[in-house]
């Protein structure tokens, strides 16, 4: 039977710049290549900017498949269209989540993406410090004079959008007390588990948990977060079986990790 390009689907996940063997510095672009490292699906990473992506944010994704090619925006419903045509296997059917497993998944998706990794983005460009950190890193390799401007613009769009939300009118003590909180929270439900629901194997919330933190320790940018988490044996241990399942030429993440799990 000829199958045709049914049986071989590909992506290519539009998002910022990622730099070489090393995690995305967008969260939601990291989250979706571990979900599409995860399935082993086809993909590749293009790169672009927000302006240019059909609901001005990043990622979204070209999907080829049947004989066709379909733009989806927004990593929750990429994720879903894979899913839900038959691209991807459902990481929580595979591993038989209850109906309330599932909502408990929904649920920490939420909270980790609205407002842990909010406030943890706004820790990046709110303070001067973290700033000069989070531009070296994103637009180092730019050439003058587009680096301070291009930096400059970014900084006045992620502060406007993060105002917007409302992460950003609050105080730089209380966004900070929102990361404490959802620590001490992941590191509870993670504390005796090798994954999120104790499961055999890895589900969607623990691909989301991943990605957000492999995110935020591959950053100088946000040290009061990382601080925290690399102080944490449950994480650390977390993360380092993650990292080397799923992305193991992340060396420098890695080797972050491990020499916090030395330290502590």
């Amino acid at each position: 039977m000829h199958m045709g390009l049914a049986s071989h689907p590909h992506v290519v996940l539009w998002g910022v710049a990622k730099p070489p063997n090393a995690p995305s510095s967008s969260g939601f672009c990291q989250k979706l290549e571990t979900f599409l490292r995860f399935s082993g699906i086809s993909y590749e990473v293009g790169e672009t900017v927000p302006m240019k992506a059909p609901k001005g944010k990043v990622p979204f994704a070209d999907i080829k498949h049947d004989g066709k090619t379909v733009t989806i925006p927004d990593s929750h419903f990429i994720i879903r269209y894979l899913i839900e045509n038959g691209l991807i296997k459902d990481p929580d059917a595979a591993a038989g989540l209850t109906p309330a497993q599932k909502g408990e998944s929904r649920a920490w998706q939420a909270y980790i993406e609205e407002v842990l990794y909010s406030a943890i983005v706004r820790d990046r460009w709110y303070i001067d410090e973290n700033y000069a950190v989070t531009a070296e890193e994103i637009f180092g390799s730019m050439a003058w004079p587009m680096r301070p401007i291009i930096s400059w613009y970014f900084r006045r769009k992620v502060i406007e959008s993060i105002w917007n939300a409302g992460m950003g009118r609050h105080s730089q003590e209380e966004a900070q007390s929102l990361q404490k909180e959802a620590f001490e929270a992941l590191e509870a439900r993670m504390s005796g588990h090798s994954y999120f629901h104790d499961s055999e194997q890895p589900t969607s919330i623990d691909l989301i948990v991943y990605a957000f933190l492999a995110n935020t320790l591959a950053t100088s940018g946000n040290p009061y977060w990382a601080d925290m988490v690399l102080r944490n044996h449950t994480l650390l241990a977390f993360m380092k079986r993650m990292t080397t399942l799923l992305f193991p030429e992340y060396g420098v993440l890695l080797h972050r990790i491990e020499e916090a799990g030395v330290l502590n």
